[in-house]
């Protein structure tokens, strides 16, 4: 007989295997799926948390009077890239369902996603009593988590369909009925817990629609972010059809815009259309943006401007481009050597942390605002730092980990209602039975060995004595049934 094989013995009863659910478990919903992540998301959302935090502290024009180069890179094109990078973290929740998007898996998700929007705008209503100068993002990032619970789950083309329509209709809406919403008594003041109950239809209206970051509109880059995030962002194929695709938008409707004001005649129709603005007054305008958050609604020639927070088809479109190629180009980039852009990844990850902290900075005048340089490259450093010592010590973000605790806790209550979980112990601990040797009591009676190859004696006579079993018998790990019996008519 060769070593290490044997045969089974006769008479023997053959060993069950057990059933796979008792040996291979599923994942449970709490363990992080196998997918490489790309390191180049968190270092594009690094990108637009500085770029956001240089428009705040960085004067718009220069001492000649001149655009500043921070305010005509940055502006609005930071808080679009922060948008994009918003749908695609929510693609990164769709991995983490294995595809099994479908029943109560489809609704835990869903229920996760509106814990995190409902703290995401819990936390800008928070940074709303501290008055800062600046309008925070938060409540609207709050409302387009909440926006996209039912398009989550959905198709590509799906998403690409609602992103189109929310970049053209929204604009449409704005500008035929951003006149006729009511409005909040003090427009530039950040909303708070106290206003949004005092004026529940003005918040609504300024979150949907006449805010300064209107939902309705900003769902596209969502919509597109999603589609993104569910690519594989580690493929160098992949970035540079985003960056070329992001790319050829920008540069599309910038330069649709300056046929469209130029040799179509198109400024000469806002002059004579909006008597009550000079020539200059308008040149601003298309190279600014508006003071408010609307443009003067005299004529529809308005639409062609792609000028900073003008929420035109061109300007969400423009933007959204540029989101998409810096996208693209920073996953090509950090593709190799990611230690060098672990400093940016580190901030990249806590980002809702880091930009509460800097309006909190922008509201206590920590720093001096008439030194924009320095108050830049404090806050970038000291953002670095806090975030590298914090990732190696903690993990996540502080005001991060709470949201994904609190998400991952409503996800797994839906997921698996308490007779599921019951099952599931009492399953495992099954598991666990089946696999535990045999006790004493179950052992053979001592007595003389019995051949392994010796026959029942038929001649024999029976004995009062218990008959002794053979010392190969074995019992099956058979699972017991859990099907009930069938009832009979």
């Amino acid at each position: 007989m060769t070593a290490g094989i044997h045969k089974p013995l006769r008479n023997s009863t053959p060993l069950a295997a057990p059933p796979p659910s008792a040996v291979t478990l599923e994942p449970g919903p709490n363990e992080p799926t196998r997918t490489k992540r790309a390191i180049g998301i968190d270092v594009a959302r690094s990108i637009a948390l500085i770029g956001m935090v240089a428009v705040h502290v960085w004067p718009t024009t220069t001492k000649s009077d001149d655009m500043s180069l921070v305010y005509a890179v940055f502006a609005g094109r930071a808080a679009g890239l922060f948008a994009l990078l918003a749908g695609v973290s929510i693609a990164f929740v769709e991995r983490r369902s294995r595809g099994k998007l479908f029943g109560r898996t489809l609704w835990a998700d869903r229920g996760a996603l509106v814990v995190r929007g409902l703290l995401i705008m819990l936390a800008g209503l928070l940074l709303g009593y501290l008055e800062a100068d600046v309008t925070t993002i938060l409540p609207y990032f709050g409302i387009l988590f909440l926006l996209v619970i039912p398009l989550y789950g959905r198709s590509n083309r799906v998403l690409i369909i609602a992103g189109v329509l929310f970049a053209t209709l929204g604009p449409l809406l704005l500008f035929l009925f951003g006149d006729s919403l009511p409005e909040q008594p003090d427009p530039g003041a950040d909303y708070t817990l106290t206003t949004m109950f005092q004026y529940p239809v003005p918040f609504i209206s300024d979150m949907l629609l006449i805010g300064q970051y209107p939902t309705l509109l900003w769902m596209a880059y969502i919509c597109v972010g999603i589609v993104i995030g569910r690519q594989v962002l580690t493929s160098k194929r992949v970035a540079l059809v985003i960056a070329a695709w992001g790319a050829g938008l920008a540069l599309a409707t910038w330069f649709l815009s300056q046929f469209l004001l130029g040799a179509a005649g198109g400024f000469q129709r806002l002059v004579e259309a909006t008597p009550g603005m000079t020539s200059d007054d308008i040149i601003d305008v298309l190279a600014y943006g508006p003071e408010d958050p609307m443009l003067p609604h005299t004529t529809g020639w308005w639409l062609a401007t792609v000028a900073p927070y003008s929420h035109t088809p061109l300007n969400l479109i423009h933007d959204l481009g540029c989101a998409m190629a810096v996208t693209g180009v920073v996953l090509l980039l950090t593709r190799s050597g990611g230690k060098i852009f672990s400093p940016f990844a580190a901030i990249g990850a806590m980002t809702l942390t880091l930009y509460s902290a800097h309006v909190t900075i922008l509201a206590i005048d920590v720093l001096d605002p008439a030194r924009p340089r320095v108050s830049l490259w404090v806050q970038i450093i000291s953002f670095m730092l806090f975030a590298l010592a914090w990732r190696s010590a903690m993990g996540r973000g502080p005001l991060e980990q709470i949201i994904s605790d609190s998400s991952d806790w409503v996800r797994n209550k839906i997921r698996m209602p308490r007779q599921h979980r019951r099952r599931a112990k009492e399953g495992s601990a099954e598991v666990d039975v089946q696999r535990s040797p045999p006790s004493v009591a179950s052992a053979p009676l001592p007595g003389p060995p019995v051949p392994a190859t010796a026959e029942p004696d038929a001649a024999r006579p029976p004995s009062s004595a218990p008959e002794l079993q053979p010392i190969y018998k074995r019992t099956s790990l058979r699972r017991p049934s859990l099907r009930r019996p069938s009832r009979m008519n």
